[in-house]
């Protein structure tokens, strides 16, 4: 069911509950008012007669008669009995009787001195009359035909005023569900019009303040974030294709070159150690792709172990030095703290080693003298570890860029790369709640800071 027909059968709903508790309502209290109202009229006419009949003695039962004949006060088919004290029948206006009269009602009205009740269609009034010198019982019954008649009129208006209304309602939340759903309609076209080759195009936010407009923001947010994707996944291909494809030709034409004519043996072995060179960097480009795909801050599932960040560092020291005995890695620890669990993180050791090795392997690269200068502090909030190189720096421009697959600042053609190390490292920052942010060196250089946080 469409939300624009879910609004109207709601309102719809909701107004004719309003609509039918109000119409009750409004019957209930006139029922209550007609009924008290004719009860109120037959015991003022049974006093009345009862009055006339036993305190006027020039009033007969005759003379009784004629006036309820002539005066009947919108009292119809009216029943009088009045019984003395031994329950002898006094008077009656009429042969017929339409209402039922037992020694226990005229009991009950001496005892009570007053009672109502129905019998039938007709109302009853009961009245203990005391005049001078006795006292009666006097019974007036009678049929509320005016008053059934009001409120049968009532019923049939209140009834076809609630169908009305019901209906008018139903279409005016039609046509207020569909002039308050209109932003929403025209959103969802401007949506629909949005394709790939036009991911730059943005939603208009005529009012910023209400539900719609947030709503239209946070469609253009979202935009911003798959335009930006769609771009990286752009450059990313583009800068992947360019890295296969310089190694690729260059093998393909070494062996297309090595075909032409007959090599000696030194030839082919030297034709063959530079394409075993670029198979090596292949492989260590796939790899280095594959490490980057697998790393994401959904995979908080494989952070299990308690890494001591001190003894990762010494580690990833030892493997480079192995790798790169030119290169020159110096500690700075200053003090460490007596509480060694303020060293501990919970994370991935593998992959916290992948990003030490690749900062320690990037400033050593981009240094002079392939030195990096590595520094540890922690407190019972952060650990922090400082990896500064002495090289040309990072241009301002390109240090928003430089965590981006396959970026190579203008200063790193003549250094041997692929531009992912730093993008890789970013992740595995964020995959551990952590942060990693530039910071220059004076005169020269430039420090990577890691930031751990304690959760």
């Amino acid at each position: 069911m469409q939300i624009r027909t879910r609004l109207t059968v709601q309102f719809s709903m909701l107004v004719s509950a309003i609509l039918l508790v109000t119409f009750l309502a409004i019957y209930y209290f006139t029922y209550i008012n007609t009924n008290e109202d004719f009860y109120v009229r037959l015991r003022s006419k049974a006093i009345s007669t009862a009055e006339l009949l036993l305190e006027v003695q020039e009033v007969d039962t005759e003379l009784i008669k004629i006036i309820d004949r002539w005066n009947r006060s919108l009292i119809f088919n009216e029943n009088i009995l009045i019984f003395d004290e031994k329950n002898r029948l006094i008077y009656r206006n009429t042969d017929s009787l339409s209402i039922k009269v037992s020694n226990y009602w005229l009991d009950e009205i001496r005892r009570a001195g007053q009672i109502r009740y129905t019998d039938g269609d007709y109302k009853v009034v009961g009245i203990y009359y005391k005049y001078p010198f006795n006292k009666a019982v006097v019974l007036l019954g009678a049929q509320d035909l005016n008053g059934q008649a009001i409120l049968y009129n009532l019923r049939s208006m209140l009834a076809v005023t609630f169908i009305i209304m019901t209906a008018i309602v139903t279409f005016a939340g039609w046509l207020f569900s569909r002039r308050a759903l209109f932003p929403i309609s025209r959103v969802m076209n401007e949506v629909e019009g949005i394709l790939p080759q036009k991911l730059n195009t943005r939603l208009d936010t005529p009012n910023q303040n209400d539900e719609i407009g947030r709503l239209t923001i946070t469609f253009n947010k979202l935009l911003d974030r798959i335009e930006t994707a769609f771009r990286m996944q752009k450059t990313f291909v583009a800068n992947v294709s360019h890295e296969l494809k310089n190694p690729l030709t260059k093998i393909s034409s070494q062996l297309e070159v090595s075909l032409l004519k007959e090599r000696t043996i030194d030839e082919y072995k030297n034709t063959m150690h530079s394409v075993l060179e670029d198979i090596q960097q292949l492989s260590q480009l796939s790899n280095t792709l594959l490490e980057l795909a697998k790393v994401s801050e959904d995979r908080r599932d494989i952070l299990t172990e308690i890494v001591r960040v001190d003894e990762l560092l010494w580690d990833a020291r030892t493997s480079i030095s192995q790798a790169n005995r030119q290169y020159r890695i110096q500690f700075n620890l200053g003090e460490l703290p007596e509480d060694d669990t303020w060293l501990e993180v919970t994370g991935n050791p593998t992959l916290l080693k992948t990003a030490f090795l690749n900062l320690i392997d990037n400033a050593c690269k981009f240094s002079e003298d392939s030195t990096v200068q590595i520094s540890l502090s922690a407190s019972q909030e952060a650990i922090e570890v400082n990896f500064s190189d002495y090289g040309k720096g990072i241009p301002e421009k390109d240090q928003n860029l430089i965590f981006q697959p396959f970026f190579r600042g203008d200063n790193t053609a003549s250094v041997k790369g692929y531009g992912i190390g730093l993008s890789l490292v970013d992740r595995i920052m964020k995959l551990h709640s952590g942060t990693i942010a530039i910071e220059p060196n004076e005169p020269v250089g430039t420090t990577f800071k890691l930031t751990f946080f304690r959760l």
